[in-house]
């Protein structure tokens, strides 16, 4: 061991070994202490960012529906009707059947004193929808009691013009708007108040989900009191990731909780990337220091164990002068630096190759599985941004493993790669991606491609590939290599992940199976035309 360690070579061996540990160490270290911990900060950041979204599209909804309520209130009609003036006139006008309640998508109207005792209440049952008016909370109208008794005690605690609306969530989850009747250039005094409630029904929820284009639900649950409020994130699994944030709403044992459900393919994709890198570093460690200890044996410590040879040899022959070769070793160190650049670069191409290599397909050169997931995700992305249209196709070749039994591998080698080439020739406009993703299945991304320009796309396809009139003794449907064809769409009205979009490319391709193969299928709204 003592020999060992006095061994210059096994001491830098030792030295670079030590180096490795505490740099894979150190990456280990970045990823667990900073890495992990940002992303996780970022993404806890867009998750508040959505949740804001949301909460400012309920918040706009509460104004709507205020501003409404106020335009009522100042009027001098609805003036005049608490007053006890023209007040069969008014309610034929406005109160006699519920299409203002349809048109508003309006529940209940409230018409009340001015000490917040009912004068009249008008809506839509939540039962059956039938529209009655009430002058008293008895019988059919009892289902108006809790919410007036809300709003009476709004009344009594004091009206806010900064807050004249808020949330209820004790039988359903309502939203309220409060105003004092006044004339229309709201002078007073008041003539009472006028309430107006808009149920956040399944439909509503619907609406806003769309607006948002998040995956977003309400739920009433026990008050956590003011300071509590705020958001809790979740994280269910790998893929998602739930946010809450509870709202303030009446009355006060409960809260009003916002949930929605986010994706997390930005978290995964940036770790994951991330760490493919450090995964990329520690092997480049590795190579640099084998190669390291490679040209210091030949370039440094091999020219020593000469330079002792020759001393030993001098001190025998009585010579002092020494070769000129040692004297050169100044040209020799340099030589070591432009091979070992050389061998940097070479790593740096090496490196660019196997990047290359890991997002396209070997043979045909096509985008491979991995590049076709991150594009698709990006382009749904882009598309849910800009509300436009994406059409998907999935390709598969006709009875190819007939022809691989019949032609032999190579062959299908090279079909595969006509094929691949005559797609390439066909969608090469900048966002469109061709992959190879199977043995013999082929996914095209279109984006701002309509059903008809996706199946017109498809069919164009078809065609070309039958034109390369590439013989198939094996195939049953025709002599030549042909091709069937799943299309799928992306739209705003029918918005859907990237998972549920290849499913149905695959439904549609199925269907142009089953259907005899050579041939286009367009999947849209769950059926294949």
């Amino acid at each position: 061991m003592t020999r060992m360690l006095s061994s210059l070579r096994y001491r830098f061996i030792l030295a670079l070994g030590v180096v490795l540990l505490l740099a894979v160490m150190a990456l280990a270290l970045i990823d667990k202490m900073l890495v992990v911990p940002a992303l996780l900060a970022k993404e806890a950041e867009h998750a508040n960012a959505e949740l804001d979204h949301a909460q400012r599209a309920i918040d706009n909804e509460l104004e709507h529906l205020s501003l409404l309520n106020r335009d009522w209130a100042y009027w001098d009609d609805s003036y005049a009707f608490l007053h006890g003036r023209d007040r069969e006139a008014y309610r034929s006008a406005n109160l006699a059947d519920g299409l203002v309640f349809e048109e508003a998508n309006l529940r209940m109207m409230a018409f009340l004193e001015p000490d917040g005792a009912l004068y009249l209440g008008a809506g839509l049952t939540p039962e059956d929808g039938r529209y009655l008016t009430c002058r008293r909370l008895e019988a059919e109208c009892r289902w108006m009691a809790t919410t007036v008794l809300s709003i009476q005690r709004h009344i009594k605690a004091g009206f806010d013009e900064t807050h004249p609306a808020w949330l209820i969530v004790d039988t359903e989850h309502l939203m309220v708007s409060l105003w004092p009747v006044l004339r229309s250039d709201a002078s007073g005094p008041s003539a009472g108040w006028l309430a107006m409630v808009r149920v956040m029904d399944d439909e509503w929820i619907a609406h806003l989900r769309q607006s948002t284009g998040l995956d977003l639900a309400l739920a009433t649950i026990a008050s956590l009191g003011p300071h509590r409020l705020g958001e809790t994130l979740t994280r269910v699994n790998t893929h998602t990731l739930l946010a809450t944030r509870h709202l303030e709403a009446a009355p006060e044992a409960f809260d009003l909780e916002l949930r929605a459900r986010l994706p997390r393919e930005s978290f995964r994709a940036s770790l994951d990337t991330f760490r493919f890198a450090l995964y990329w570093t520690v092997g480049l460690l590795i190579v640099v220091i084998v190669v390291v200890l490679v040209l210091l044996e030949c370039m440094i410590l091999a020219p020593l164990r000469r330079l002792a040879a020759f001393n030993q040899r001098a001190r025998q022959e009585d010579s002092h002068e020494t070769p000129s070769a040692l004297r050169s070793r100044g040209d020799e160190i340099g030589t070591l630096a432009r091979e070992f650049q050389h061998l940097l670069d070479h790593q740096h191409r090496q490196t660019s190759s196997l990047v290359a290599l890991t997002q396209h397909d070997p043979l045909t050169g096509l985008a491979n599985r991995r590049l076709f997931n991150d594009h698709l995700t990006k382009v749904l992305d882009q598309a849910a941004r800009t509300r436009s249209r994406v059409a998907l196709i999935m390709v598969d070749i006709d009875h190819f493993k007939a022809y691989n039994d019949h032609y032999g591998h190579p062959a299908g080698d090279r079909c595969l790669v006509a094929i691949a080439n005559c797609m390439r020739r066909q969608f090469n406009q900048p966002g469109q991606l061709v992959a190879r993703t199977g043995g013999e299945e082929f996914m095209i991304i279109l984006p701002g491609y309509t059903q008809d320009a996706g199946a017109h796309a498809a069919e164009t396809l078809r065609r070309a590939v039958e034109a390369l009139r590439l013989p198939h003794a094996g195939s049953p449907i025709a002599e030549v290599v042909t091709i069937s064809l799943g299309v799928a769409l992306y739209s705003p009205q029918a918005p859907r992940q990237a998972d549920a979009l290849i499913i149905a490319a695959d439904v549609a391709l199925y269907a142009a199976k089953q259907a005899g193969r050579n041939r286009s299928r367009v999947e849209h709204s769950g059926a294949t035309f």
